[in-house]
């Protein structure tokens, strides 16, 4: 009696199992790639709520929000934020004669300071994006503010300094910062706000919102250094396509903020310019809640 050994597979079997497996990859991917959008999403939330956190307890130590910008220095407000983001190690290797308002120490590019801003931090990181991780074509900009009609920028060339720490986010500077008190955000050029001042409403008034330094579409032109990125003021709206001077983020469906009392909301792309600029302004006695 002949033993009897197992049949193989056809060729035509063996082209049918492996579009099956295609098709079943064609249908998870999909799946996955919507698990991994939304665990970034929860974890850029997570990162624009301990950055408001973060500016209550800087308002609680001394009476005001910190400022958007540092007008001698050029530091903007996420470097004041950090020893209330467990970055007081960073912190402190900044000099204190660059963070006190008038700033009497030079530009933050050079001493100890140009040491901290090399720091990668990771709560200043959209995992949907990462500008750690982007080559920009145009630059990175070494500082931003608004002061006093509209916003300016200094940049390093594209390169220069690949190992500079960038961000994703950025201050609300209001309409066009302080240059139209009424239309203002918490954040301007030496803005000592105290969150009284919000007459509009903490919860109805935009604190952080997601930035990406430049063109959130095709080849990114810029990334911003943390160390100095100031105010983003929001006269320009939020259009579907970001640019350097715009908030912007690679979410699907809308750009995160997080507002003055703390919570995190997306507001959708291309909303309505007055509701977008109204709900930045901290005191223009226009309260909308609607998104």
């Amino acid at each position: 009696m002949k033993p009897k050994f197992p049949r193989g597979f056809t060729l035509i079997e063996l082209l049918v199992v492996i579009a099956i497996i295609a098709i079943l990859i064609g249908l998870l991917l999909p799946a996955v790639q919507k698990v991994r959008e939304a665990a970034a999403r929860m974890s850029c939330s997570n990162n624009l709520k301990q950055l408001g956190l973060a500016a209550h307890n800087y308002e609680s130590a001394y009476g005001v929000l910190p400022p958007g910008n540092n007008r001698n220095s050029r530091i903007g407000a996420l470097a004041y934020l950090l020893p209330y983001a467990e970055q007081d190690n960073v912190f402190r290797q900044i000099e204190t004669t660059k963070l006190t308002i008038p700033a009497t120490g030079g530009v933050w590019f050079g001493g100890t300071s140009w040491a901290a801003a090399h720091t990668k931090i990771k709560t200043f990181q959209c995992p949907s994006d990462n500008a750690n991780d982007v080559t920009p074509s145009a630059g990175v900009w070494a500082f931003l503010y608004t002061d006093p009609s509209t916003i300016y920028g200094g940049a390093f060339a594209p390169g220069a300094y690949p190992t500079l720490g960038t961000t994703n986010y950025a201050p609300n500077a209001g309409f066009m910062g302080a240059v139209f008190p009424t239309f203002s955000g918490p954040f301007f050029t030496d803005s000592k706000t105290a969150l009284t001042a919000l007459t509009d409403g903490t919860s109805n008034t935009y604190a952080f919102g997601e930035y990406l330094g430049g063109r959130g579409v095709g080849t990114r032109d810029y990334t911003s250094v943390w160390m100095g990125t100031g105010a983003v003021p929001t006269g320009w709206g939020l259009p579907e396509t970001a640019e350097w001077f715009t908030f912007g983020g690679k979410h699907t469906g809308g750009v995160l903020f997080a507002m003055c009392d703390g919570s995190v909301r997306s507001v959708r792309r291309g909303i309505d310019f007055a509701t977008f600029v109204y709900t930045s302004g901290m005191r223009d006695g226009v309260v909308l809640a609607d998104q």
